[in-house]
């Protein structure tokens, strides 16, 4: 019973944590349009197949603000679109040469971007978030986002009742002891006094 209690209890934490992560990431990816960053990293979801097969469609990725002598030829950058189909979109590709101006180019694409300048980059590619890539696709998924978010919710809110259910019997069985031991103290006064008035017979009779 002890065992059963404490896995339920790491299972309510390992569950509030995920749901809280997913939340975490999808607010943030949402609201920010792809474009939130902390002491200098940022999250960037993949949206096209453009880089494939490096990074797929729902991919996560962590990149680097880095100064402009770190960028090199064969590096994923990350920056921000600002003319054609590109103006305004945040976009993933590698860079292929680099002269007064930075080339870039998606590895499944035949023609190279717009050039670009180092204002428009937000960061060096470091590495794919797997754990997090793979939540993304999940999500994309509307079935299985729904599955994700809302099962996790449902155990959290079983497991709550069951906290509560429990700890309002806790406290009905100190209730039943409570009168049985107030029965125990009132039975030894009454028996004490039975034991006098029996002492206090035998001490008459002995005087008569």
């Amino acid at each position: 019973m002890k065992a059963l209690k404490i896995f339920l209890k790491s299972l309510k934490v390992l569950l509030t944590i995920l749901v809280v992560l997913i939340l975490i990431v999808v607010l943030v990816q949402k609201f920010s349009g792809n474009k939130a960053r902390m002491f200098g990293y940022g999250v960037y979801t993949v949206l096209t197949g453009s880089m494939e097969p490096e990074y797929e469609i729902g991919d996560m990725l962590l990149a680097k603000e880095v100064s402009k002598d770190d960028i090199k030829v064969g590096d994923n950058i990350v920056y921000q679109g600002e003319v054609d189909d590109f103006a305004g979109k945040i976009v993933t590709h590698r860079v292929i040469r680099i002269d007064n101006e930075i080339h870039t180019k998606g590895d499944a694409n035949d023609f190279e971007d717009p050039a670009i300048t180092y204002n428009q980059v937000q960061g060096k590619v470091i590495t794919k978030l797997g754990v997090l890539s793979a939540f993304s696709k999940l999500m994309n998924n509307s079935v299985m986002f729904y599955i994700m978010v809302f099962v996790p919710f449902s155990i959290l809110i079983f497991l709550d009742i069951r906290d509560i259910v429990l700890e309002k019997n806790e406290p009905k069985k100190e209730k039943v002891k409570e009168p049985e031991k107030l029965q125990e103290e009132v039975k030894i006064p009454e028996v004490q006094e039975e034991v006098k008035e029996e002492i206090e017979e035998v001490k008459e009779e002995n005087k008569e």
